[in-house]
């Protein structure tokens, strides 16, 4: 016999397979049944099969169902447990979103995001009228308004449900696409819509650390990370490709150096990129280093090419970017670049922009915009907790203060926008950092080293700029000018590198 749904704790027989499904929250509305994975929904005192759900596919994850924590909730801790998870797909990447259930029978969710987690509570955004999903309504970069909050539209995708298990407040149809809208702010407050539903859902999230959260009844470490589990065979060469992270969306082999899609896990079919020509990096992958008092390895590493918008092919310019790993402080980056090494961190919020776009505020700082320019990844090599491929495009815009000392990084791809903090670091603190002998700056290298001009040359060409200097000024661009909209405007360029860490393959949504 069932138990009473008003209740918060409510079992009922399985419609399919007459097992005992159990219910922990009563706002929970629906349910897979872990014996034979039908799809239930509540009925009064009976449950309703309304169709068979997928088997999740194995992420790795250190979460599981009945895993528990402490979530601070206006001030006070409020303990928690996970009841459910469902799989999710879009032009961004694969993630995995757990329903969690608080204290009190409330329903909240625990996201992955950027290679981090994002806690999220049901909140009905004030003065809000929002019905159905509205392209006209909805546009990247929009700023809109809760209440006394601004928050920026960063992420539009069309998203599919893949698999699902435990309980569920809401269940998209399998396989049927929805709009899922993501804005944040510069108070790192992560709002989302769910167009999955007659009705659109609202989430009000923040960043989180799971060692923050006090997290109990973990799957163990070893028992998820044995060779046997934690490993594939190369799809190109055949090797085996030992696999470090749960959050590992691609990664390169370490025999033939092709890139592997592992953004559908490692138990569907694998795709993968070959890479002919391995590129050297100043900083041996593995290696590890010692910066701000913590111990950093590197993981990953990508060179990029950038060519600033209405340039040609031949003004391109490169960066590196080498992925960093924390077991505490999760992931990080160091960029070398014309304008020389800096370190960053992707933010989970979005700093402020002006109506014109030429400033952004972050953290009471602002910064001018620098250069817009088009980003394709041309090599990576290492493991990424975001799906990277060879030949992955972005749209860019940098942001610098104090002369460059600290930057921001907006990244644009598959209609998803990501920001990254970065700080100038010397290239003399990262060489003894990572034990290496000498790294070499690009910002302090003379454009004339090496170029064979003699002086004669050199007097020659200072004549004729001093001869058109007043046909150059005439040229010169307003510092307003938008380079997205007007061909006529562009930026020196600063080839300061963007992140790479842009398209989570999981964010939040």
């Amino acid at each position: 016999m069932a138990s009473s749904p008003s209740q918060r704790d409510y079992s009922a027989p399985c419609p399919g397979c007459g097992a005992p499904v159990h219910f922990s929250s009563a706002q929970a509305s629906f349910a897979v049944c872990e014996f034979c994975r039908s799809t239930v929904v509540r009925d009064g005192e009976v449950l309703k099969r309304v169709g068979s759900m997928a088997e999740v596919f194995e992420d790795y994850s250190p979460l599981r169902i009945g895993a528990s924590g402490m979530f601070k909730r206006n001030g006070k801790p409020e303990p928690f447990t996970l009841v459910g998870r469902a799989q999710y797909k879009s032009g961004a990447g694969n993630w995995s979103e757990w329903m969690v259930t608080l204290s009190n029978g409330d329903l909240a969710y625990l996201s992955e995001d950027n290679g981090s987690f994002v806690f999220a509570l049901p909140w009905t955004p004030p003065g809000w009228d929002v019905k159905a999903f509205s392209p006209q309504q909805w546009r990247m970069g929009r700023e809109v308004a809760a209440g006394s909050e601004s928050f920026t539209v960063t992420s539009i995708q069309d998203a599919q449900l893949l698999a699902a298990q435990g309980e569920l407040a809401q269940l998209p149809a399998l396989g049927k696409s929805f709009k899922l809208v993501e804005l944040r702010n510069d108070k790192d407050q992560i709002l989302s819509v769910d167009f999955s539903g007659k009705q659109p859902s609202f989430t009000l999230g923040v960043p989180v650390q799971l060692d923050g959260l006090q997290m109990q009844g973990l799957r163990d470490a070893a028992a998820t990370k044995k060779e046997e589990g934690r490993h594939f065979n190369c799809p190109k060469c055949g090797a085996v490709v030992p696999v470090r992270f749960d959050s590992t969306k691609a990664m390169s082999c370490p025999s033939c150096g092709s890139l592997v899609d592992m953004s559908k896990g490692m138990g569907g079919e694998l795709s993968y990129a070959e890479q002919r020509k391995k590129v050297k990096s100043a900083i041996p992958l593995g290696r590890e280093g010692t910066l701000e008092g913590l111990k950093w390895q590197v993981v990953g590493f990508q060179r990029r090419i950038g060519r600033g918008l209405g340039e040609d092919e031949d003004d391109s310019f490169e960066w590196d970017e080498y992925l960093l790993y924390n077991q505490k402080a999760g992931f990080s980056f160091i960029v070398d670049s014309e304008d020389g090494w800096s370190t960053g961190r992707v933010i989970n919020g979005a700093p402020k922009l002006n109506k014109s776009g030429t400033t952004a505020t972050y953290l009471q700082r602002k910064y001018q915009r620098d250069y817009a320019y088009l980003a394709e990844t041309q090599y990576a090599e290492g493991e990424f907790y975001w799906p990277v491929f060879k030949g992955q495009k972005s749209s860019n815009v940098d942001y610098a203060n104090g002369g460059k000392q600290s930057t921001l990084a907006l990244e644009t791809a598959n209609n998803e926008t990501t920001w990254t903090h970065g700080q100038r670091v010397s290239a003399q603190t990262l060489a003894k950092a990572f034990g290496v002998d000498k790294l070499k700056d690009r910002s302090q290298v003379s454009p004339l080293s090496g170029s064979g001009f003699s002086w004669g040359t050199i007097l020659f060409w200072l004549f004729v700029l001093l001869f058109f200097l007043p046909l150059l000024k005439a040229c010169i661009f307003s510092p307003s000018c938008d380079p997205r909209t007007d061909p006529n405007c562009s930026y020196s360029r600063s080839s300061s590198g963007s992140y790479g860490g842009y398209t989570s393959g999981g964010s939040h949504k």
